[in-house]
């Protein structure tokens, strides 16, 4: 029999015999909150509204079943250990955002299909709605002893939400609470954008976040996905921003030689991110400060964005 970690808080409160937790209250709020936000944009931008009604109905089911699809991958062990039927138990938890994003890019790609719309309005239409459900589930996740981060020695700064105290009583910073300030003012921002070139509000917001994941997880000192000294999500990230880079340089009308600059100079950057990373877990050199580690992350990944955004921006005005 496997014995889980407890990793949340006491229920909120018990509702049809079941207990609430603040991260499945958040999640929640979240995923309505990012419903009447597709569909209040979908009315302002003359998109679909059966389309973006018909998104959350794919969306909700694929992204549990590839995120508890990908979890059981990335924690084989747990899997071989407990039988295949791990995998249904839902009720333990466990789901990855990898698997998450996955089957919602799987739900819009079905909508426009069905619905005979573009997949880039599509995207448009629902990421801004998308990245408040990750906010609000970031916050509610802070209620747990998820996403670790090193310990915090300043007595001034062991105050939530930047901070809280662990399983043994020490101080750590949050580390999702960052990621969900970061994915609030991300949804905030895209949801007031106006109709731009298609595929620009999703993949400025898209480039937000996957940037930000990168630099907080580096900032997560447990051991949860992790490989070696680079977590699979960070990697994932960094593969997410390709995919808004590589179209949209091949949309976006520069020479060859301007879009070869652009993919070596984000390989560079990002290349930085996890050398940094590498020297920060200790490995060869074990003496570089926080502070500096993280100050190169932020430059380097605000950088990294900036081409991205840029490259995605002419592809737009190129349309």
């Amino acid at each position: 029999m496997f014995e889980f970690q407890e990793l949340t808080k006491p229920a909120l409160f018990t509702l049809f015999g079941r207990d609430v937790t603040a991260y499945a209250l958040f999640l929640t709020l979240g995923v309505l909150i990012g419903v009447l936000m597709s569909i209040n944009r979908a009315k302002r931008t003359h998109y679909d509204v059966n389309a973006a009604l018909l998104f959350p109905v794919l969306a909700i089911p694929l992204s549990v079943i590839f995120g508890r699809l990908v979890y059981c991958l990335c924690s084989i062990v747990l899997l071989l250990d407990n039988g295949f039927g791990f995998i249904f138990r839902i009720d333990y938890g466990g789901f990855s955002i990898m698997g998450v994003t996955i089957g919602l890019a799987l739900a819009a790609l079905l909508t426009a299909k069905i619905e005979k719309v573009s997949f880039l309005d599509t995207l448009d239409c629902v990421v801004p709605g998308l990245l408040m459900a990750l906010a609000l589930s970031r916050f509610g996740e802070g209620s747990t002893m998820n996403g670790t981060g090193f310990e915090v020695t300043v007595p001034g700064l062991q105050f939530a939400p930047i901070a809280r105290v662990g399983l043994y009583g020490e101080s750590t910073y949050a580390v999702h609470m960052g990621e969900a300030l970061v994915a609030l003012i991300a949804a905030v921002y895209t949801q007031t954008l106006g109709k731009r070139g298609r595929g620009f509000v999703a993949g400025v917001g898209i480039v937000i976040v996957a940037c930000a994941q990168i630099f907080f997880e580096s900032a997560r000192r447990d051991e949860v996905l992790k490989i070696d000294f680079l977590r699979d999500v960070m990697a994932f990230a960094g593969i997410v921003l390709l995919c808004v880079l590589i179209p949209s340089l091949r949309h976006s009308g520069w020479k060859l030689p301007r879009r070869i600059i652009a993919i070596v100079g984000f390989v560079a950057l990002l290349a930085v991110c996890a050398l940094v990373e590498f020297l920060l877990d200790g490995k060869i050199y074990q003496n570089m400060p926080f502070w500096f580690g993280y100050l190169t992350d932020a430059v380097c990944l605000t950088a990294a964005a900036a081409i991205c955004c840029r490259a995605l921006k002419a592809a737009c005005e190129k349309e």
